[in-house]
């Protein structure tokens, strides 16, 4: 099994990690950068310091973008208390129903990672065929990814309110139900309807899947209803990419909050974290952990006996300590795999291969598992040096 590209071949450099290693920070002083952008978020700030930095450098990078845009940055703030209000209000049933709907936000994960695996540049498209497909991808992320972390946050916001919040009935509830309920009660009702168009999110769902909409002048014409009345709305087709992207921005909104939340409040959860991501969705927090260490991930094969990842540094340090640094990623890639062996594969910032180390399934389990000091790692694995680097 091949892991798709563009699992890690961009996500490293969507991240700043790449470029502050190249300009001499260390993993240490990228780390504390890190720390800095979440530590504002958090209530239990010193959870921070015990959590992996494959877990804490994907979610900086998201918490840094949110934060940068004025609307998004308060719209998370106002979730984020949701959740907090609901701990307040009764802890037990807040965390219960935090857990609750692991396995429905896992699902949404792995469908929204679907989608962005076969998301190909619309820049060519004939204005019909861009319609079509912008529609069905908006449908898509609002059916998909959006809706279950609605429901997720309204069984929050029923707790926060002292409401009857049974997961069976939210499961049931339609989607235009829940964001009605939402618009009514959420404190940042903006979130459910976003600028500058205020279509609730419900309404675009419909009618991206009813294909209501249609090309006229050049445009992009969609009808909807509101009540018993039926209203008329167009789109230039930057003005619908620019939709795409906002109802991206509200599902990252949506999975920042909720991940922040259940970040500050783990040591107060029974079983965190009660559904396992794909393999390939795993990859993404991976890759951006092995960023913030200065390596680009640059291709990893996963076969039924063995996972093998390769990494290129960015720095210019001493080939054989970054090489035993790049060893360390051996656990992360049996977490992520789960193969019978592991190996990774270290190549310095001018393209040669200078390592390449090897673990089994068993020494990985034992460190994973806090069976065996991280330490003595080092002592179990195979490493190699190509004969001609």
């Amino acid at each position: 099994m091949r892991i798709n590209p563009k699992s890690f071949a961009t996500i490293g450099r969507q991240t700043p990690y790449l470029a502050w290693a190249e300009k001499g920070l260390t993993p240490g002083a990228i780390k504390a950068r890190v720390i800095a952008t979440l530590q504002p978020h958090f209530e239990n700030s010193s959870v921070l310091s015990d959590l992996s930095i494959e877990v804490l450098s994907f979610e900086a990078v998201l918490i840094d973008r949110l934060s940068s845009d004025p609307w998004a940055a308060a719209m998370f703030a106002g979730v984020l208390s949701e959740y907090r209000g609901a701990l307040n209000q009764d802890q037990r049933k807040c965390l219960d129903a935090l857990t609750a709907w692991d396995e429905q936000i896992a699902h949404a994960m792995s469908e929204f990672y679907s989608m962005y695996l076969v998301e190909a540049d619309k820049a060519g498209l004939e204005l019909d065929e861009f319609r079509v497909e912008l529609l069905r991808n908006i449908g898509g992320l609002l059916e998909a990814c959006v809706q279950p972390n609605l429901k997720a946050l309204l069984h929050q916001v029923r707790i926060r309110r002292a409401k009857s919040a049974h997961k069976a009935h939210l499961e049931n509830l339609k989607f235009g139900e829940v964001v009605e309920e939402l618009s009514r009660t959420l404190c940042v009702p903006d979130l459910l309807a976003p600028p500058p168009w205020a279509l609730k999110v419900h309404v675009l769902r419909n009618i991206a899947q009813h294909h209501s909409a249609f090309s006229r002048g050049g445009r992009i014409v969609a009808n909807y209803r509101t009540g018993q009345r039926k209203v008329q709305i167009e789109f230039t087709k930057e003005e619908l990419l620019e939709v795409a992207r906002k109802l991206n921005q509200v599902q990252g909104i949506l999975r920042a909050a909720r991940t922040i939340f259940y970040l500050d409040n783990a040591g107060e959860i029974q079983n965190p974290w009660g559904s396992d991501l794909r393999p390939d969705v795993s990859i993404l927090f991976l890759t951006a952990a092995i960023a913030s260490q200065g390596f680009e991930a640059v291709d990893l094969n996963i076969s039924d006996t063995l996972a093998h990842l390769q990494v290129r540094d960015v720095t210019g340090g001493d080939a054989r300590d970054r090489g035993i640094h790049a060893s360390q990623f051996l656990i992360q890639v049996w977490v992520a795999c789960r193969t019978p062996k592991v190996q990774v594969t270290y190549i310095d910032k001018d393209g040669r291969v200078r390592l390449l180390a090897e673990a089994k399934n068993s020494d990985c389990e034992d460190v994973a598992n806090g069976r065996t000091p991280f330490e003595v790692l080092a002592s179990r694995v195979v490493f190699r040096v190509p004969s001609v680097c």
